[in-house]
């Protein structure tokens, strides 16, 4: 009898136990099989969402109804995933590639609501938005709703109208990079010493565990003046009642809405969203049939079930960093910035 129980719990504690490894190995070869699978595939695509007109009606999407396309840049320019060079160029693409009847992209609008960023990101929107709307001989309008400073206010030069909230703020032309620091002379007190190999002249240039030299970042402010002066250029080539001498001499300031548009930045003022989708199709000629659309970027399973270091699933890490004041997020170390930073101001 006890050699009886002890063969049937040996027996069903097998059965288990296999069956358990066979489920681990199951769902093993089910998510290599899927990231296999869908790494053959495009990395990203975009699917339409339509959003309310400014009748707060939204209707299922057609595409023989007249569009205006609204593209949102909300966030720090070059962070935010859906707020880069790339996202945006993708964005341009599939608008020629759905299934648009020819005529029916009539506009797009910008909905803005950002400090800046990245001086790369913000100035090939810019260009890319510029060229597109040439291209597709369309109108653009900006709508800034919180803000529009520095790197936001460049891609807003691209628009051929720019309204604001009035408790936005605008403005901000100028350029940053992140604070750099030298630990050298706590080194020596530490007695640490570090060795740097490099060759060409500067090359190690802001290196923080040495003494800096008099003209220490020199070749860097020269390339930081020549990026202020295209920002200045475009800005006063886009908005007709700001000089560039009227530029440099205010220097990089913020503006409340309507004193932004006293000055220029913007053309109007509205505190309704609705009110500007409304004067936008009708000028276009379309107020009473049209939609509007937004296109989101879907991510495909390969980003999903990746086991790299891009893994969204099985990354799994926490990253600690600490900023002292007037620094940037560690993101934006090392670049160029259109960015409205008050810490570091």
């Amino acid at each position: 009898m006890t050699d009886s129980l002890f063969r049937d719990a040996v027996r069903s504690f097998s059965n288990t136990f296999f069956k358990v490894v066979g489920l681990v190995i199951g769902i093993i070869v089910v998510f290599i099989g899927l990231s296999v699978l869908s790494s053959t595939g495009p990395a990203k695509s975009t699917s339409v969402v339509v959003l309310p007109n400014h009748t707060w009606k939204a209707k299922f999407y057609s595409p023989s109804t007249p569009t205006i396309v609204r593209i949102s840049v909300v966030g720090t320019i070059g962070l935010n995933p859906y707020n880069t060079k790339e996202q945006l160029a993708n964005v341009l693409e599939d608008l020629q590639e759905i299934d648009l009847r020819p005529g029916n992209l009539k506009g797009i609008l910008l909905y803005i609501n950002s400090p800046g960023g990245t001086s790369d990101d913000s100035d090939a929107m810019f260009r890319m938005l510029t060229e597109f709307k040439k291209r597709m001989k369309i109108p653009v309008y900006a709508y800034v709703d919180g803000m529009c400073a520095s790197g936001g206010m460049l891609t807003a030069l691209a628009a051929d109208k720019i309204i604001a909230s009035t408790p936005s703020l605008i403005g901000h032309v100028g350029v940053i990079m992140p604070t750099a620091f030298n630990f050298a002379k706590t080194m020596t007190r530490l007695g640490i010493e570090s060795l740097t190999l490099s060759a060409g002249k500067d090359k190690d240039a802001l290196n923080p565990f040495r003494p800096w030299k008099p003209d220490e970042g020199a070749s860097m402010q020269r390339i930081i003046n020549s990026y202020y002066d295209r920002f200045v250029k475009l800005v006063a080539m886009h908005r007709p009642l700001i000089t560039e001498d009227q530029l440099r001499e205010e220097g990089a300031q913020v503006y409340p809405a309507i004193e932004a548009r006293e000055i220029g930045y913007i053309d109007e003022v509205n505190d309704s969203y609705l009110d500007v989708l409304e004067e936008f199709s009708t000028g276009l000629e379309i107020n009473n049939n049209y939609q509007v659309i937004e296109l989101k970027p879907e991510f495909s399973l390969s980003e999903i079930f990746s086991t790299g270091p891009s893994s969204t699933l099985f990354k799994g890490t926490v990253n600690h960093y600490l900023r002292a004041p007037g620094d940037l997020p560690p993101e934006l170390a090392n670049k160029v910035l259109y960015l409205y930073h008050p810490e570091g101001n």
